[in-house]
């Protein structure tokens, strides 16, 4: 029992030395006030702001001591828990800054985890990414329509793959599988870029896996996922992956923006949102996992097989239009 330490600290402070002197303190009649002060009782709402009143202290943290006290043994550690909480939010600093940001940040996700997803917006997304791939043990499988986020001065590289890599060498297997369209095919600047993110893919130990999305889009599974992410609001190029088949993250939206102050800037392709959801429904219907049994996907086997691959793409293309 926590509440006769309150009880205490009010006898020592107002220099109370009976049980008379407190019941009168406290408002309380006296049999009460020894029972209080023994913990044989545990004093009601307006008691508790009572005693955090002649202690200025918040009466939040009384109420929880209170609940607490009165909890089976079961639900005393649930209680705990809040006044935990409670204590860390009570004697938060103005500042720095960063500090109470941090503990509002902390408390939103707090208030997100019962919907089961999570969001995070710019840097702060892409830092979340590389925590969840830090605990993953044994798979990741990913659907990069925006591979262009994953390009030499992108802002997935270096420290994104390097996290991969890392998480290959802990005996993780990653496969991941990037979608041109027939637009990007065309563009000899964009199969350049194209082929450098495959290769560095590749050196770091991921599977890599590549298609043409206007064939994909002939099977019921990329169409079924493409109607599944536009439920979430996703109408554009998808990019998502799965963890251990047990955890979800897809990026809802992109930004360019131009990095340099000197010079000429540079355009960078930015993470506006990443959502990130354990919701048992939403991996069933949004995991890219069963896009590597169809028969539109090819595993990357170098530079001159991509090309070969990228010719038969332009000429069943051109058939098409025929």
């Amino acid at each position: 029992m926590e509440i006769p330490k309150f009880i205490e600290q009010i006898k020592k402070q107002y220099g109370i030395t009976n049980d008379y002197a407190l019941a009168k303190k406290l408002k309380v009649s006296q049999p009460e006030a020894h029972w209080f002060r023994r913990g044989k009782k545990v004093p009601n709402a307006t008691i508790c702001i009572r005693i955090a009143n002649l202690l200025k202290k918040n009466p939040v943290e009384l109420l929880i001591v209170a609940q607490k006290d009165r909890a089976a043994p079961e639900e005393k550690n649930h209680w705990a828990m809040a006044l935990s909480a409670v204590d860390v939010m009570l004697h938060v600093p103005e500042r720095p800054r960063y500090i109470p940001q941090k503990v509002e940040a902390i408390g939103q996700e707090l208030r997100l985890l019962e919907s089961q997803m999570l969001s995070y917006e710019g840097t702060i997304a892409y830092n979340e990414a590389a925590q969840l791939l830090n605990t993953t043990e044994k798979s990741v499988d990913s659907i990069m329509e925006r591979w262009e986020v994953w390009k030499r001065e992108g802002s997935l590289f270096p420290n994104f793959l390097l996290a991969n890599q890392a998480a290959i060498q802990r005996k993780v297997k990653i496969r991941r599988v990037f979608i041109l369209d027939q637009s990007q095919i065309k563009d000899k600047s964009q199969i350049v870029d194209f082929i450098q993110i495959l290769n560095d893919q590749r050196r770091a130990g991921i599977s890599v896996f590549f298609g043409l999305r206007e064939e994909l889009m002939a099977t019921l599974i990329f169409q079924r996922l493409i109607a599944e992410f536009k439920k979430h609001g996703i109408t554009g190029k998808i990019n998502a992956e799965i963890f251990d088949n047990e955890i979800l993250t897809f990026s809802r939206s992109y930004t360019n923006q131009w990095l340099g102050v000197n010079g000429v800037p540079n355009p960078i392709t930015v993470l506006d949102q990443l959502d990130i959801t354990w919701n048992p429904d939403h991996l069933r219907d949004l995991s890219p996992s069963a896009l590597f049994e169809t028969r539109y996907i090819y595993e990357y086997r170098g530079e001159r097989p991509l090309k070969t691959q990228l010719d038969r793409f332009k000429r069943t293309l051109s058939g098409s239009k025929k």
